[in-house]
């Protein structure tokens, strides 16, 4: 298995076909609605994320972490558990239309955020600490993204923080917060608009249920595919070093 052609064929991939068709759709709204996620929300469920580092995992796993497959397939159910667990909360969210459209946002933050930290203890990261939170807002972040430009930009700031022995640049205290507080900002905004222009027909009732279910599968689907490839270049730089 040749991981090296996955991480390049991840960089250069489109965004999810889900995502770009309800892009084109929703384009001229977007922009209204990047208030749709307070930057407090996304804090406060990285916070409770944090505080809830030795909660279950989504999937229970016991693999050799030298083994790089093996990382790759236990990410994997990670982000299969988390599409069902998710496309379940989106049906029922969609049920209502305009109603209840917005009311499983939060739980489809915080299972993005677990799916990630799963995900990278899937590779042998365990995720604490200020510097790691960085890293897994900016995973959300790049799965957020539907414009190619931009994607390609976080793409590649989320690989100059990786040291190449894998693990995190180091940044003094006094800096990483205020980083962290940026990151949070344009991650709300990203979230806002990816969530919004995605779920714009579940406005119908119960064809919205579709619609949630659906588009809750793709973005954690975006989100697994995000976290896989972030923490394996990480553990592919470990590797060589």
């Amino acid at each position: 298995m040749d991981f090296e052609k996955q991480q390049q064929a991840y960089r250069t991939s489109k965004p999810s076909f889900i995502g770009r068709g309800f892009e084109k759709i929703t384009s001229p709204v977007g922009g209204a609605v990047a208030g749709l996620v307070p930057s407090g929300l996304v804090r406060g469920v990285l916070q409770g994320i944090d505080q809830a580092i030795g909660a279950p995992q989504l999937v229970k796993f016991d693999h050799d972490l030298a083994d790089l497959a093996a990382c790759k397939n236990a990410a994997e159910k990670v982000a299969i558990a988390t599409r069902a667990i998710s496309g379940t909360t989106g049906a029922a969210s969609g049920i209502g239309g305009i109603l209840t459209m917005g009311l499983d946002i939060p739980a489809t933050i915080a299972l993005a955020l677990r799916c990630i930290r799963d995900s990278g203890r899937a590779y042998g990261f365990d995720g604490q600490g200020a510097r790691e939170r960085l890293f897994r807002l900016q995973v959300l972040e790049l799965a957020s993204l539907n414009d190619r430009k931009q994607r390609a930009e976080r793409i590649a700031a989320l690989e100059a923080g990786i040291g190449p022995d894998g693990t995190l640049t180091e940044m003094p205290p006094e800096e990483i917060e205020p980083i962290i507080e940026q990151a949070v900002e344009r991650v709300s905004r990203a979230l806002a608009i990816a969530l919004f222009r995605r779920r714009v027909g579940a406005v119908v009732p119960l064809v919205g249920s579709i619609i949630g279910g659906a588009v809750n599968v793709s973005f954690q689907g975006d989100v697994g595919e995000a976290a896989r490839f972030a923490f394996q270049e990480r553990r592919l730089r470990a590797g060589n070093a």
